[in-house]
């Protein structure tokens, strides 16, 4: 195949509802393809965030949840939460401030409040299971579309609590 050597670059915003969620983005990913007029190539999906994360899997419910909605927890959420339980201690946990100044955490802190307290997320296990779900993945593109299986979905995994995230997409190669 011949052709221009072409990169298109695009960044999306996503709300977030809750911890653990499983937001399908694939659609987002084909489109952001079509976009860029690339025939074969590849696509960097990637996160701006270190608390959530792209996953490639299936979106079965008995898998990715949300457990509220089942009425038991789903297979990822006793998984995630087996590696780094959210009620486990973690240093990255206790914030060094006016109310605790032994706390072990003295760097990367957002701004302290007119009384000195800094109101930061206690989110060390979010952190911990990003090991698991990493920020970014590449896929092939061909013939102008994304090459998966019959059944793997691209999915923004949130493992913090509800908020604003930005994901890209970099789609590189022959137009």
């Amino acid at each position: 195949m011949k052709g221009e050597f072409y990169s298109y670059l695009e960044s999306k915003k996503y709300q977030t509802k809750y911890r653990q969620e499983f937001i399908t983005i694939t659609d987002d990913v084909e489109e952001v393809i079509q976009k860029s007029g690339v025939k074969r190539g590849s696509i960097v999906i990637q996160t701006h965030h270190t608390t959530c994360g792209i996953w490639v899997n299936e979106n079965e419910k008995n898998l990715i949840g949300p457990s509220e909605r089942l009425g038991y927890a789903s297979d990822l959420r006793k998984v995630l939460d087996k590696f780094a339980h959210p009620a486990d201690e973690y240093g990255h946990n206790d914030i060094c401030h006016s109310e605790n100044k032994t706390g072990k955490r003295t760097t990367h802190l957002c701004e302290p409040d007119e009384n000195g307290v800094i109101n930061e997320c206690v989110n060390g296990h979010a952190h911990a299971q990003a090991l698991l779900i990493h920020p970014s993945i590449s896929l092939i593109v061909e013939d102008g579309k994304l090459l998966k299986g019959g059944w793997q979905e691209i999915m923004l995994v949130e493992l913090d609590h509800d908020r604003e995230r930005q994901v890209s997409f970099l789609v590189a190669g022959l137009k």
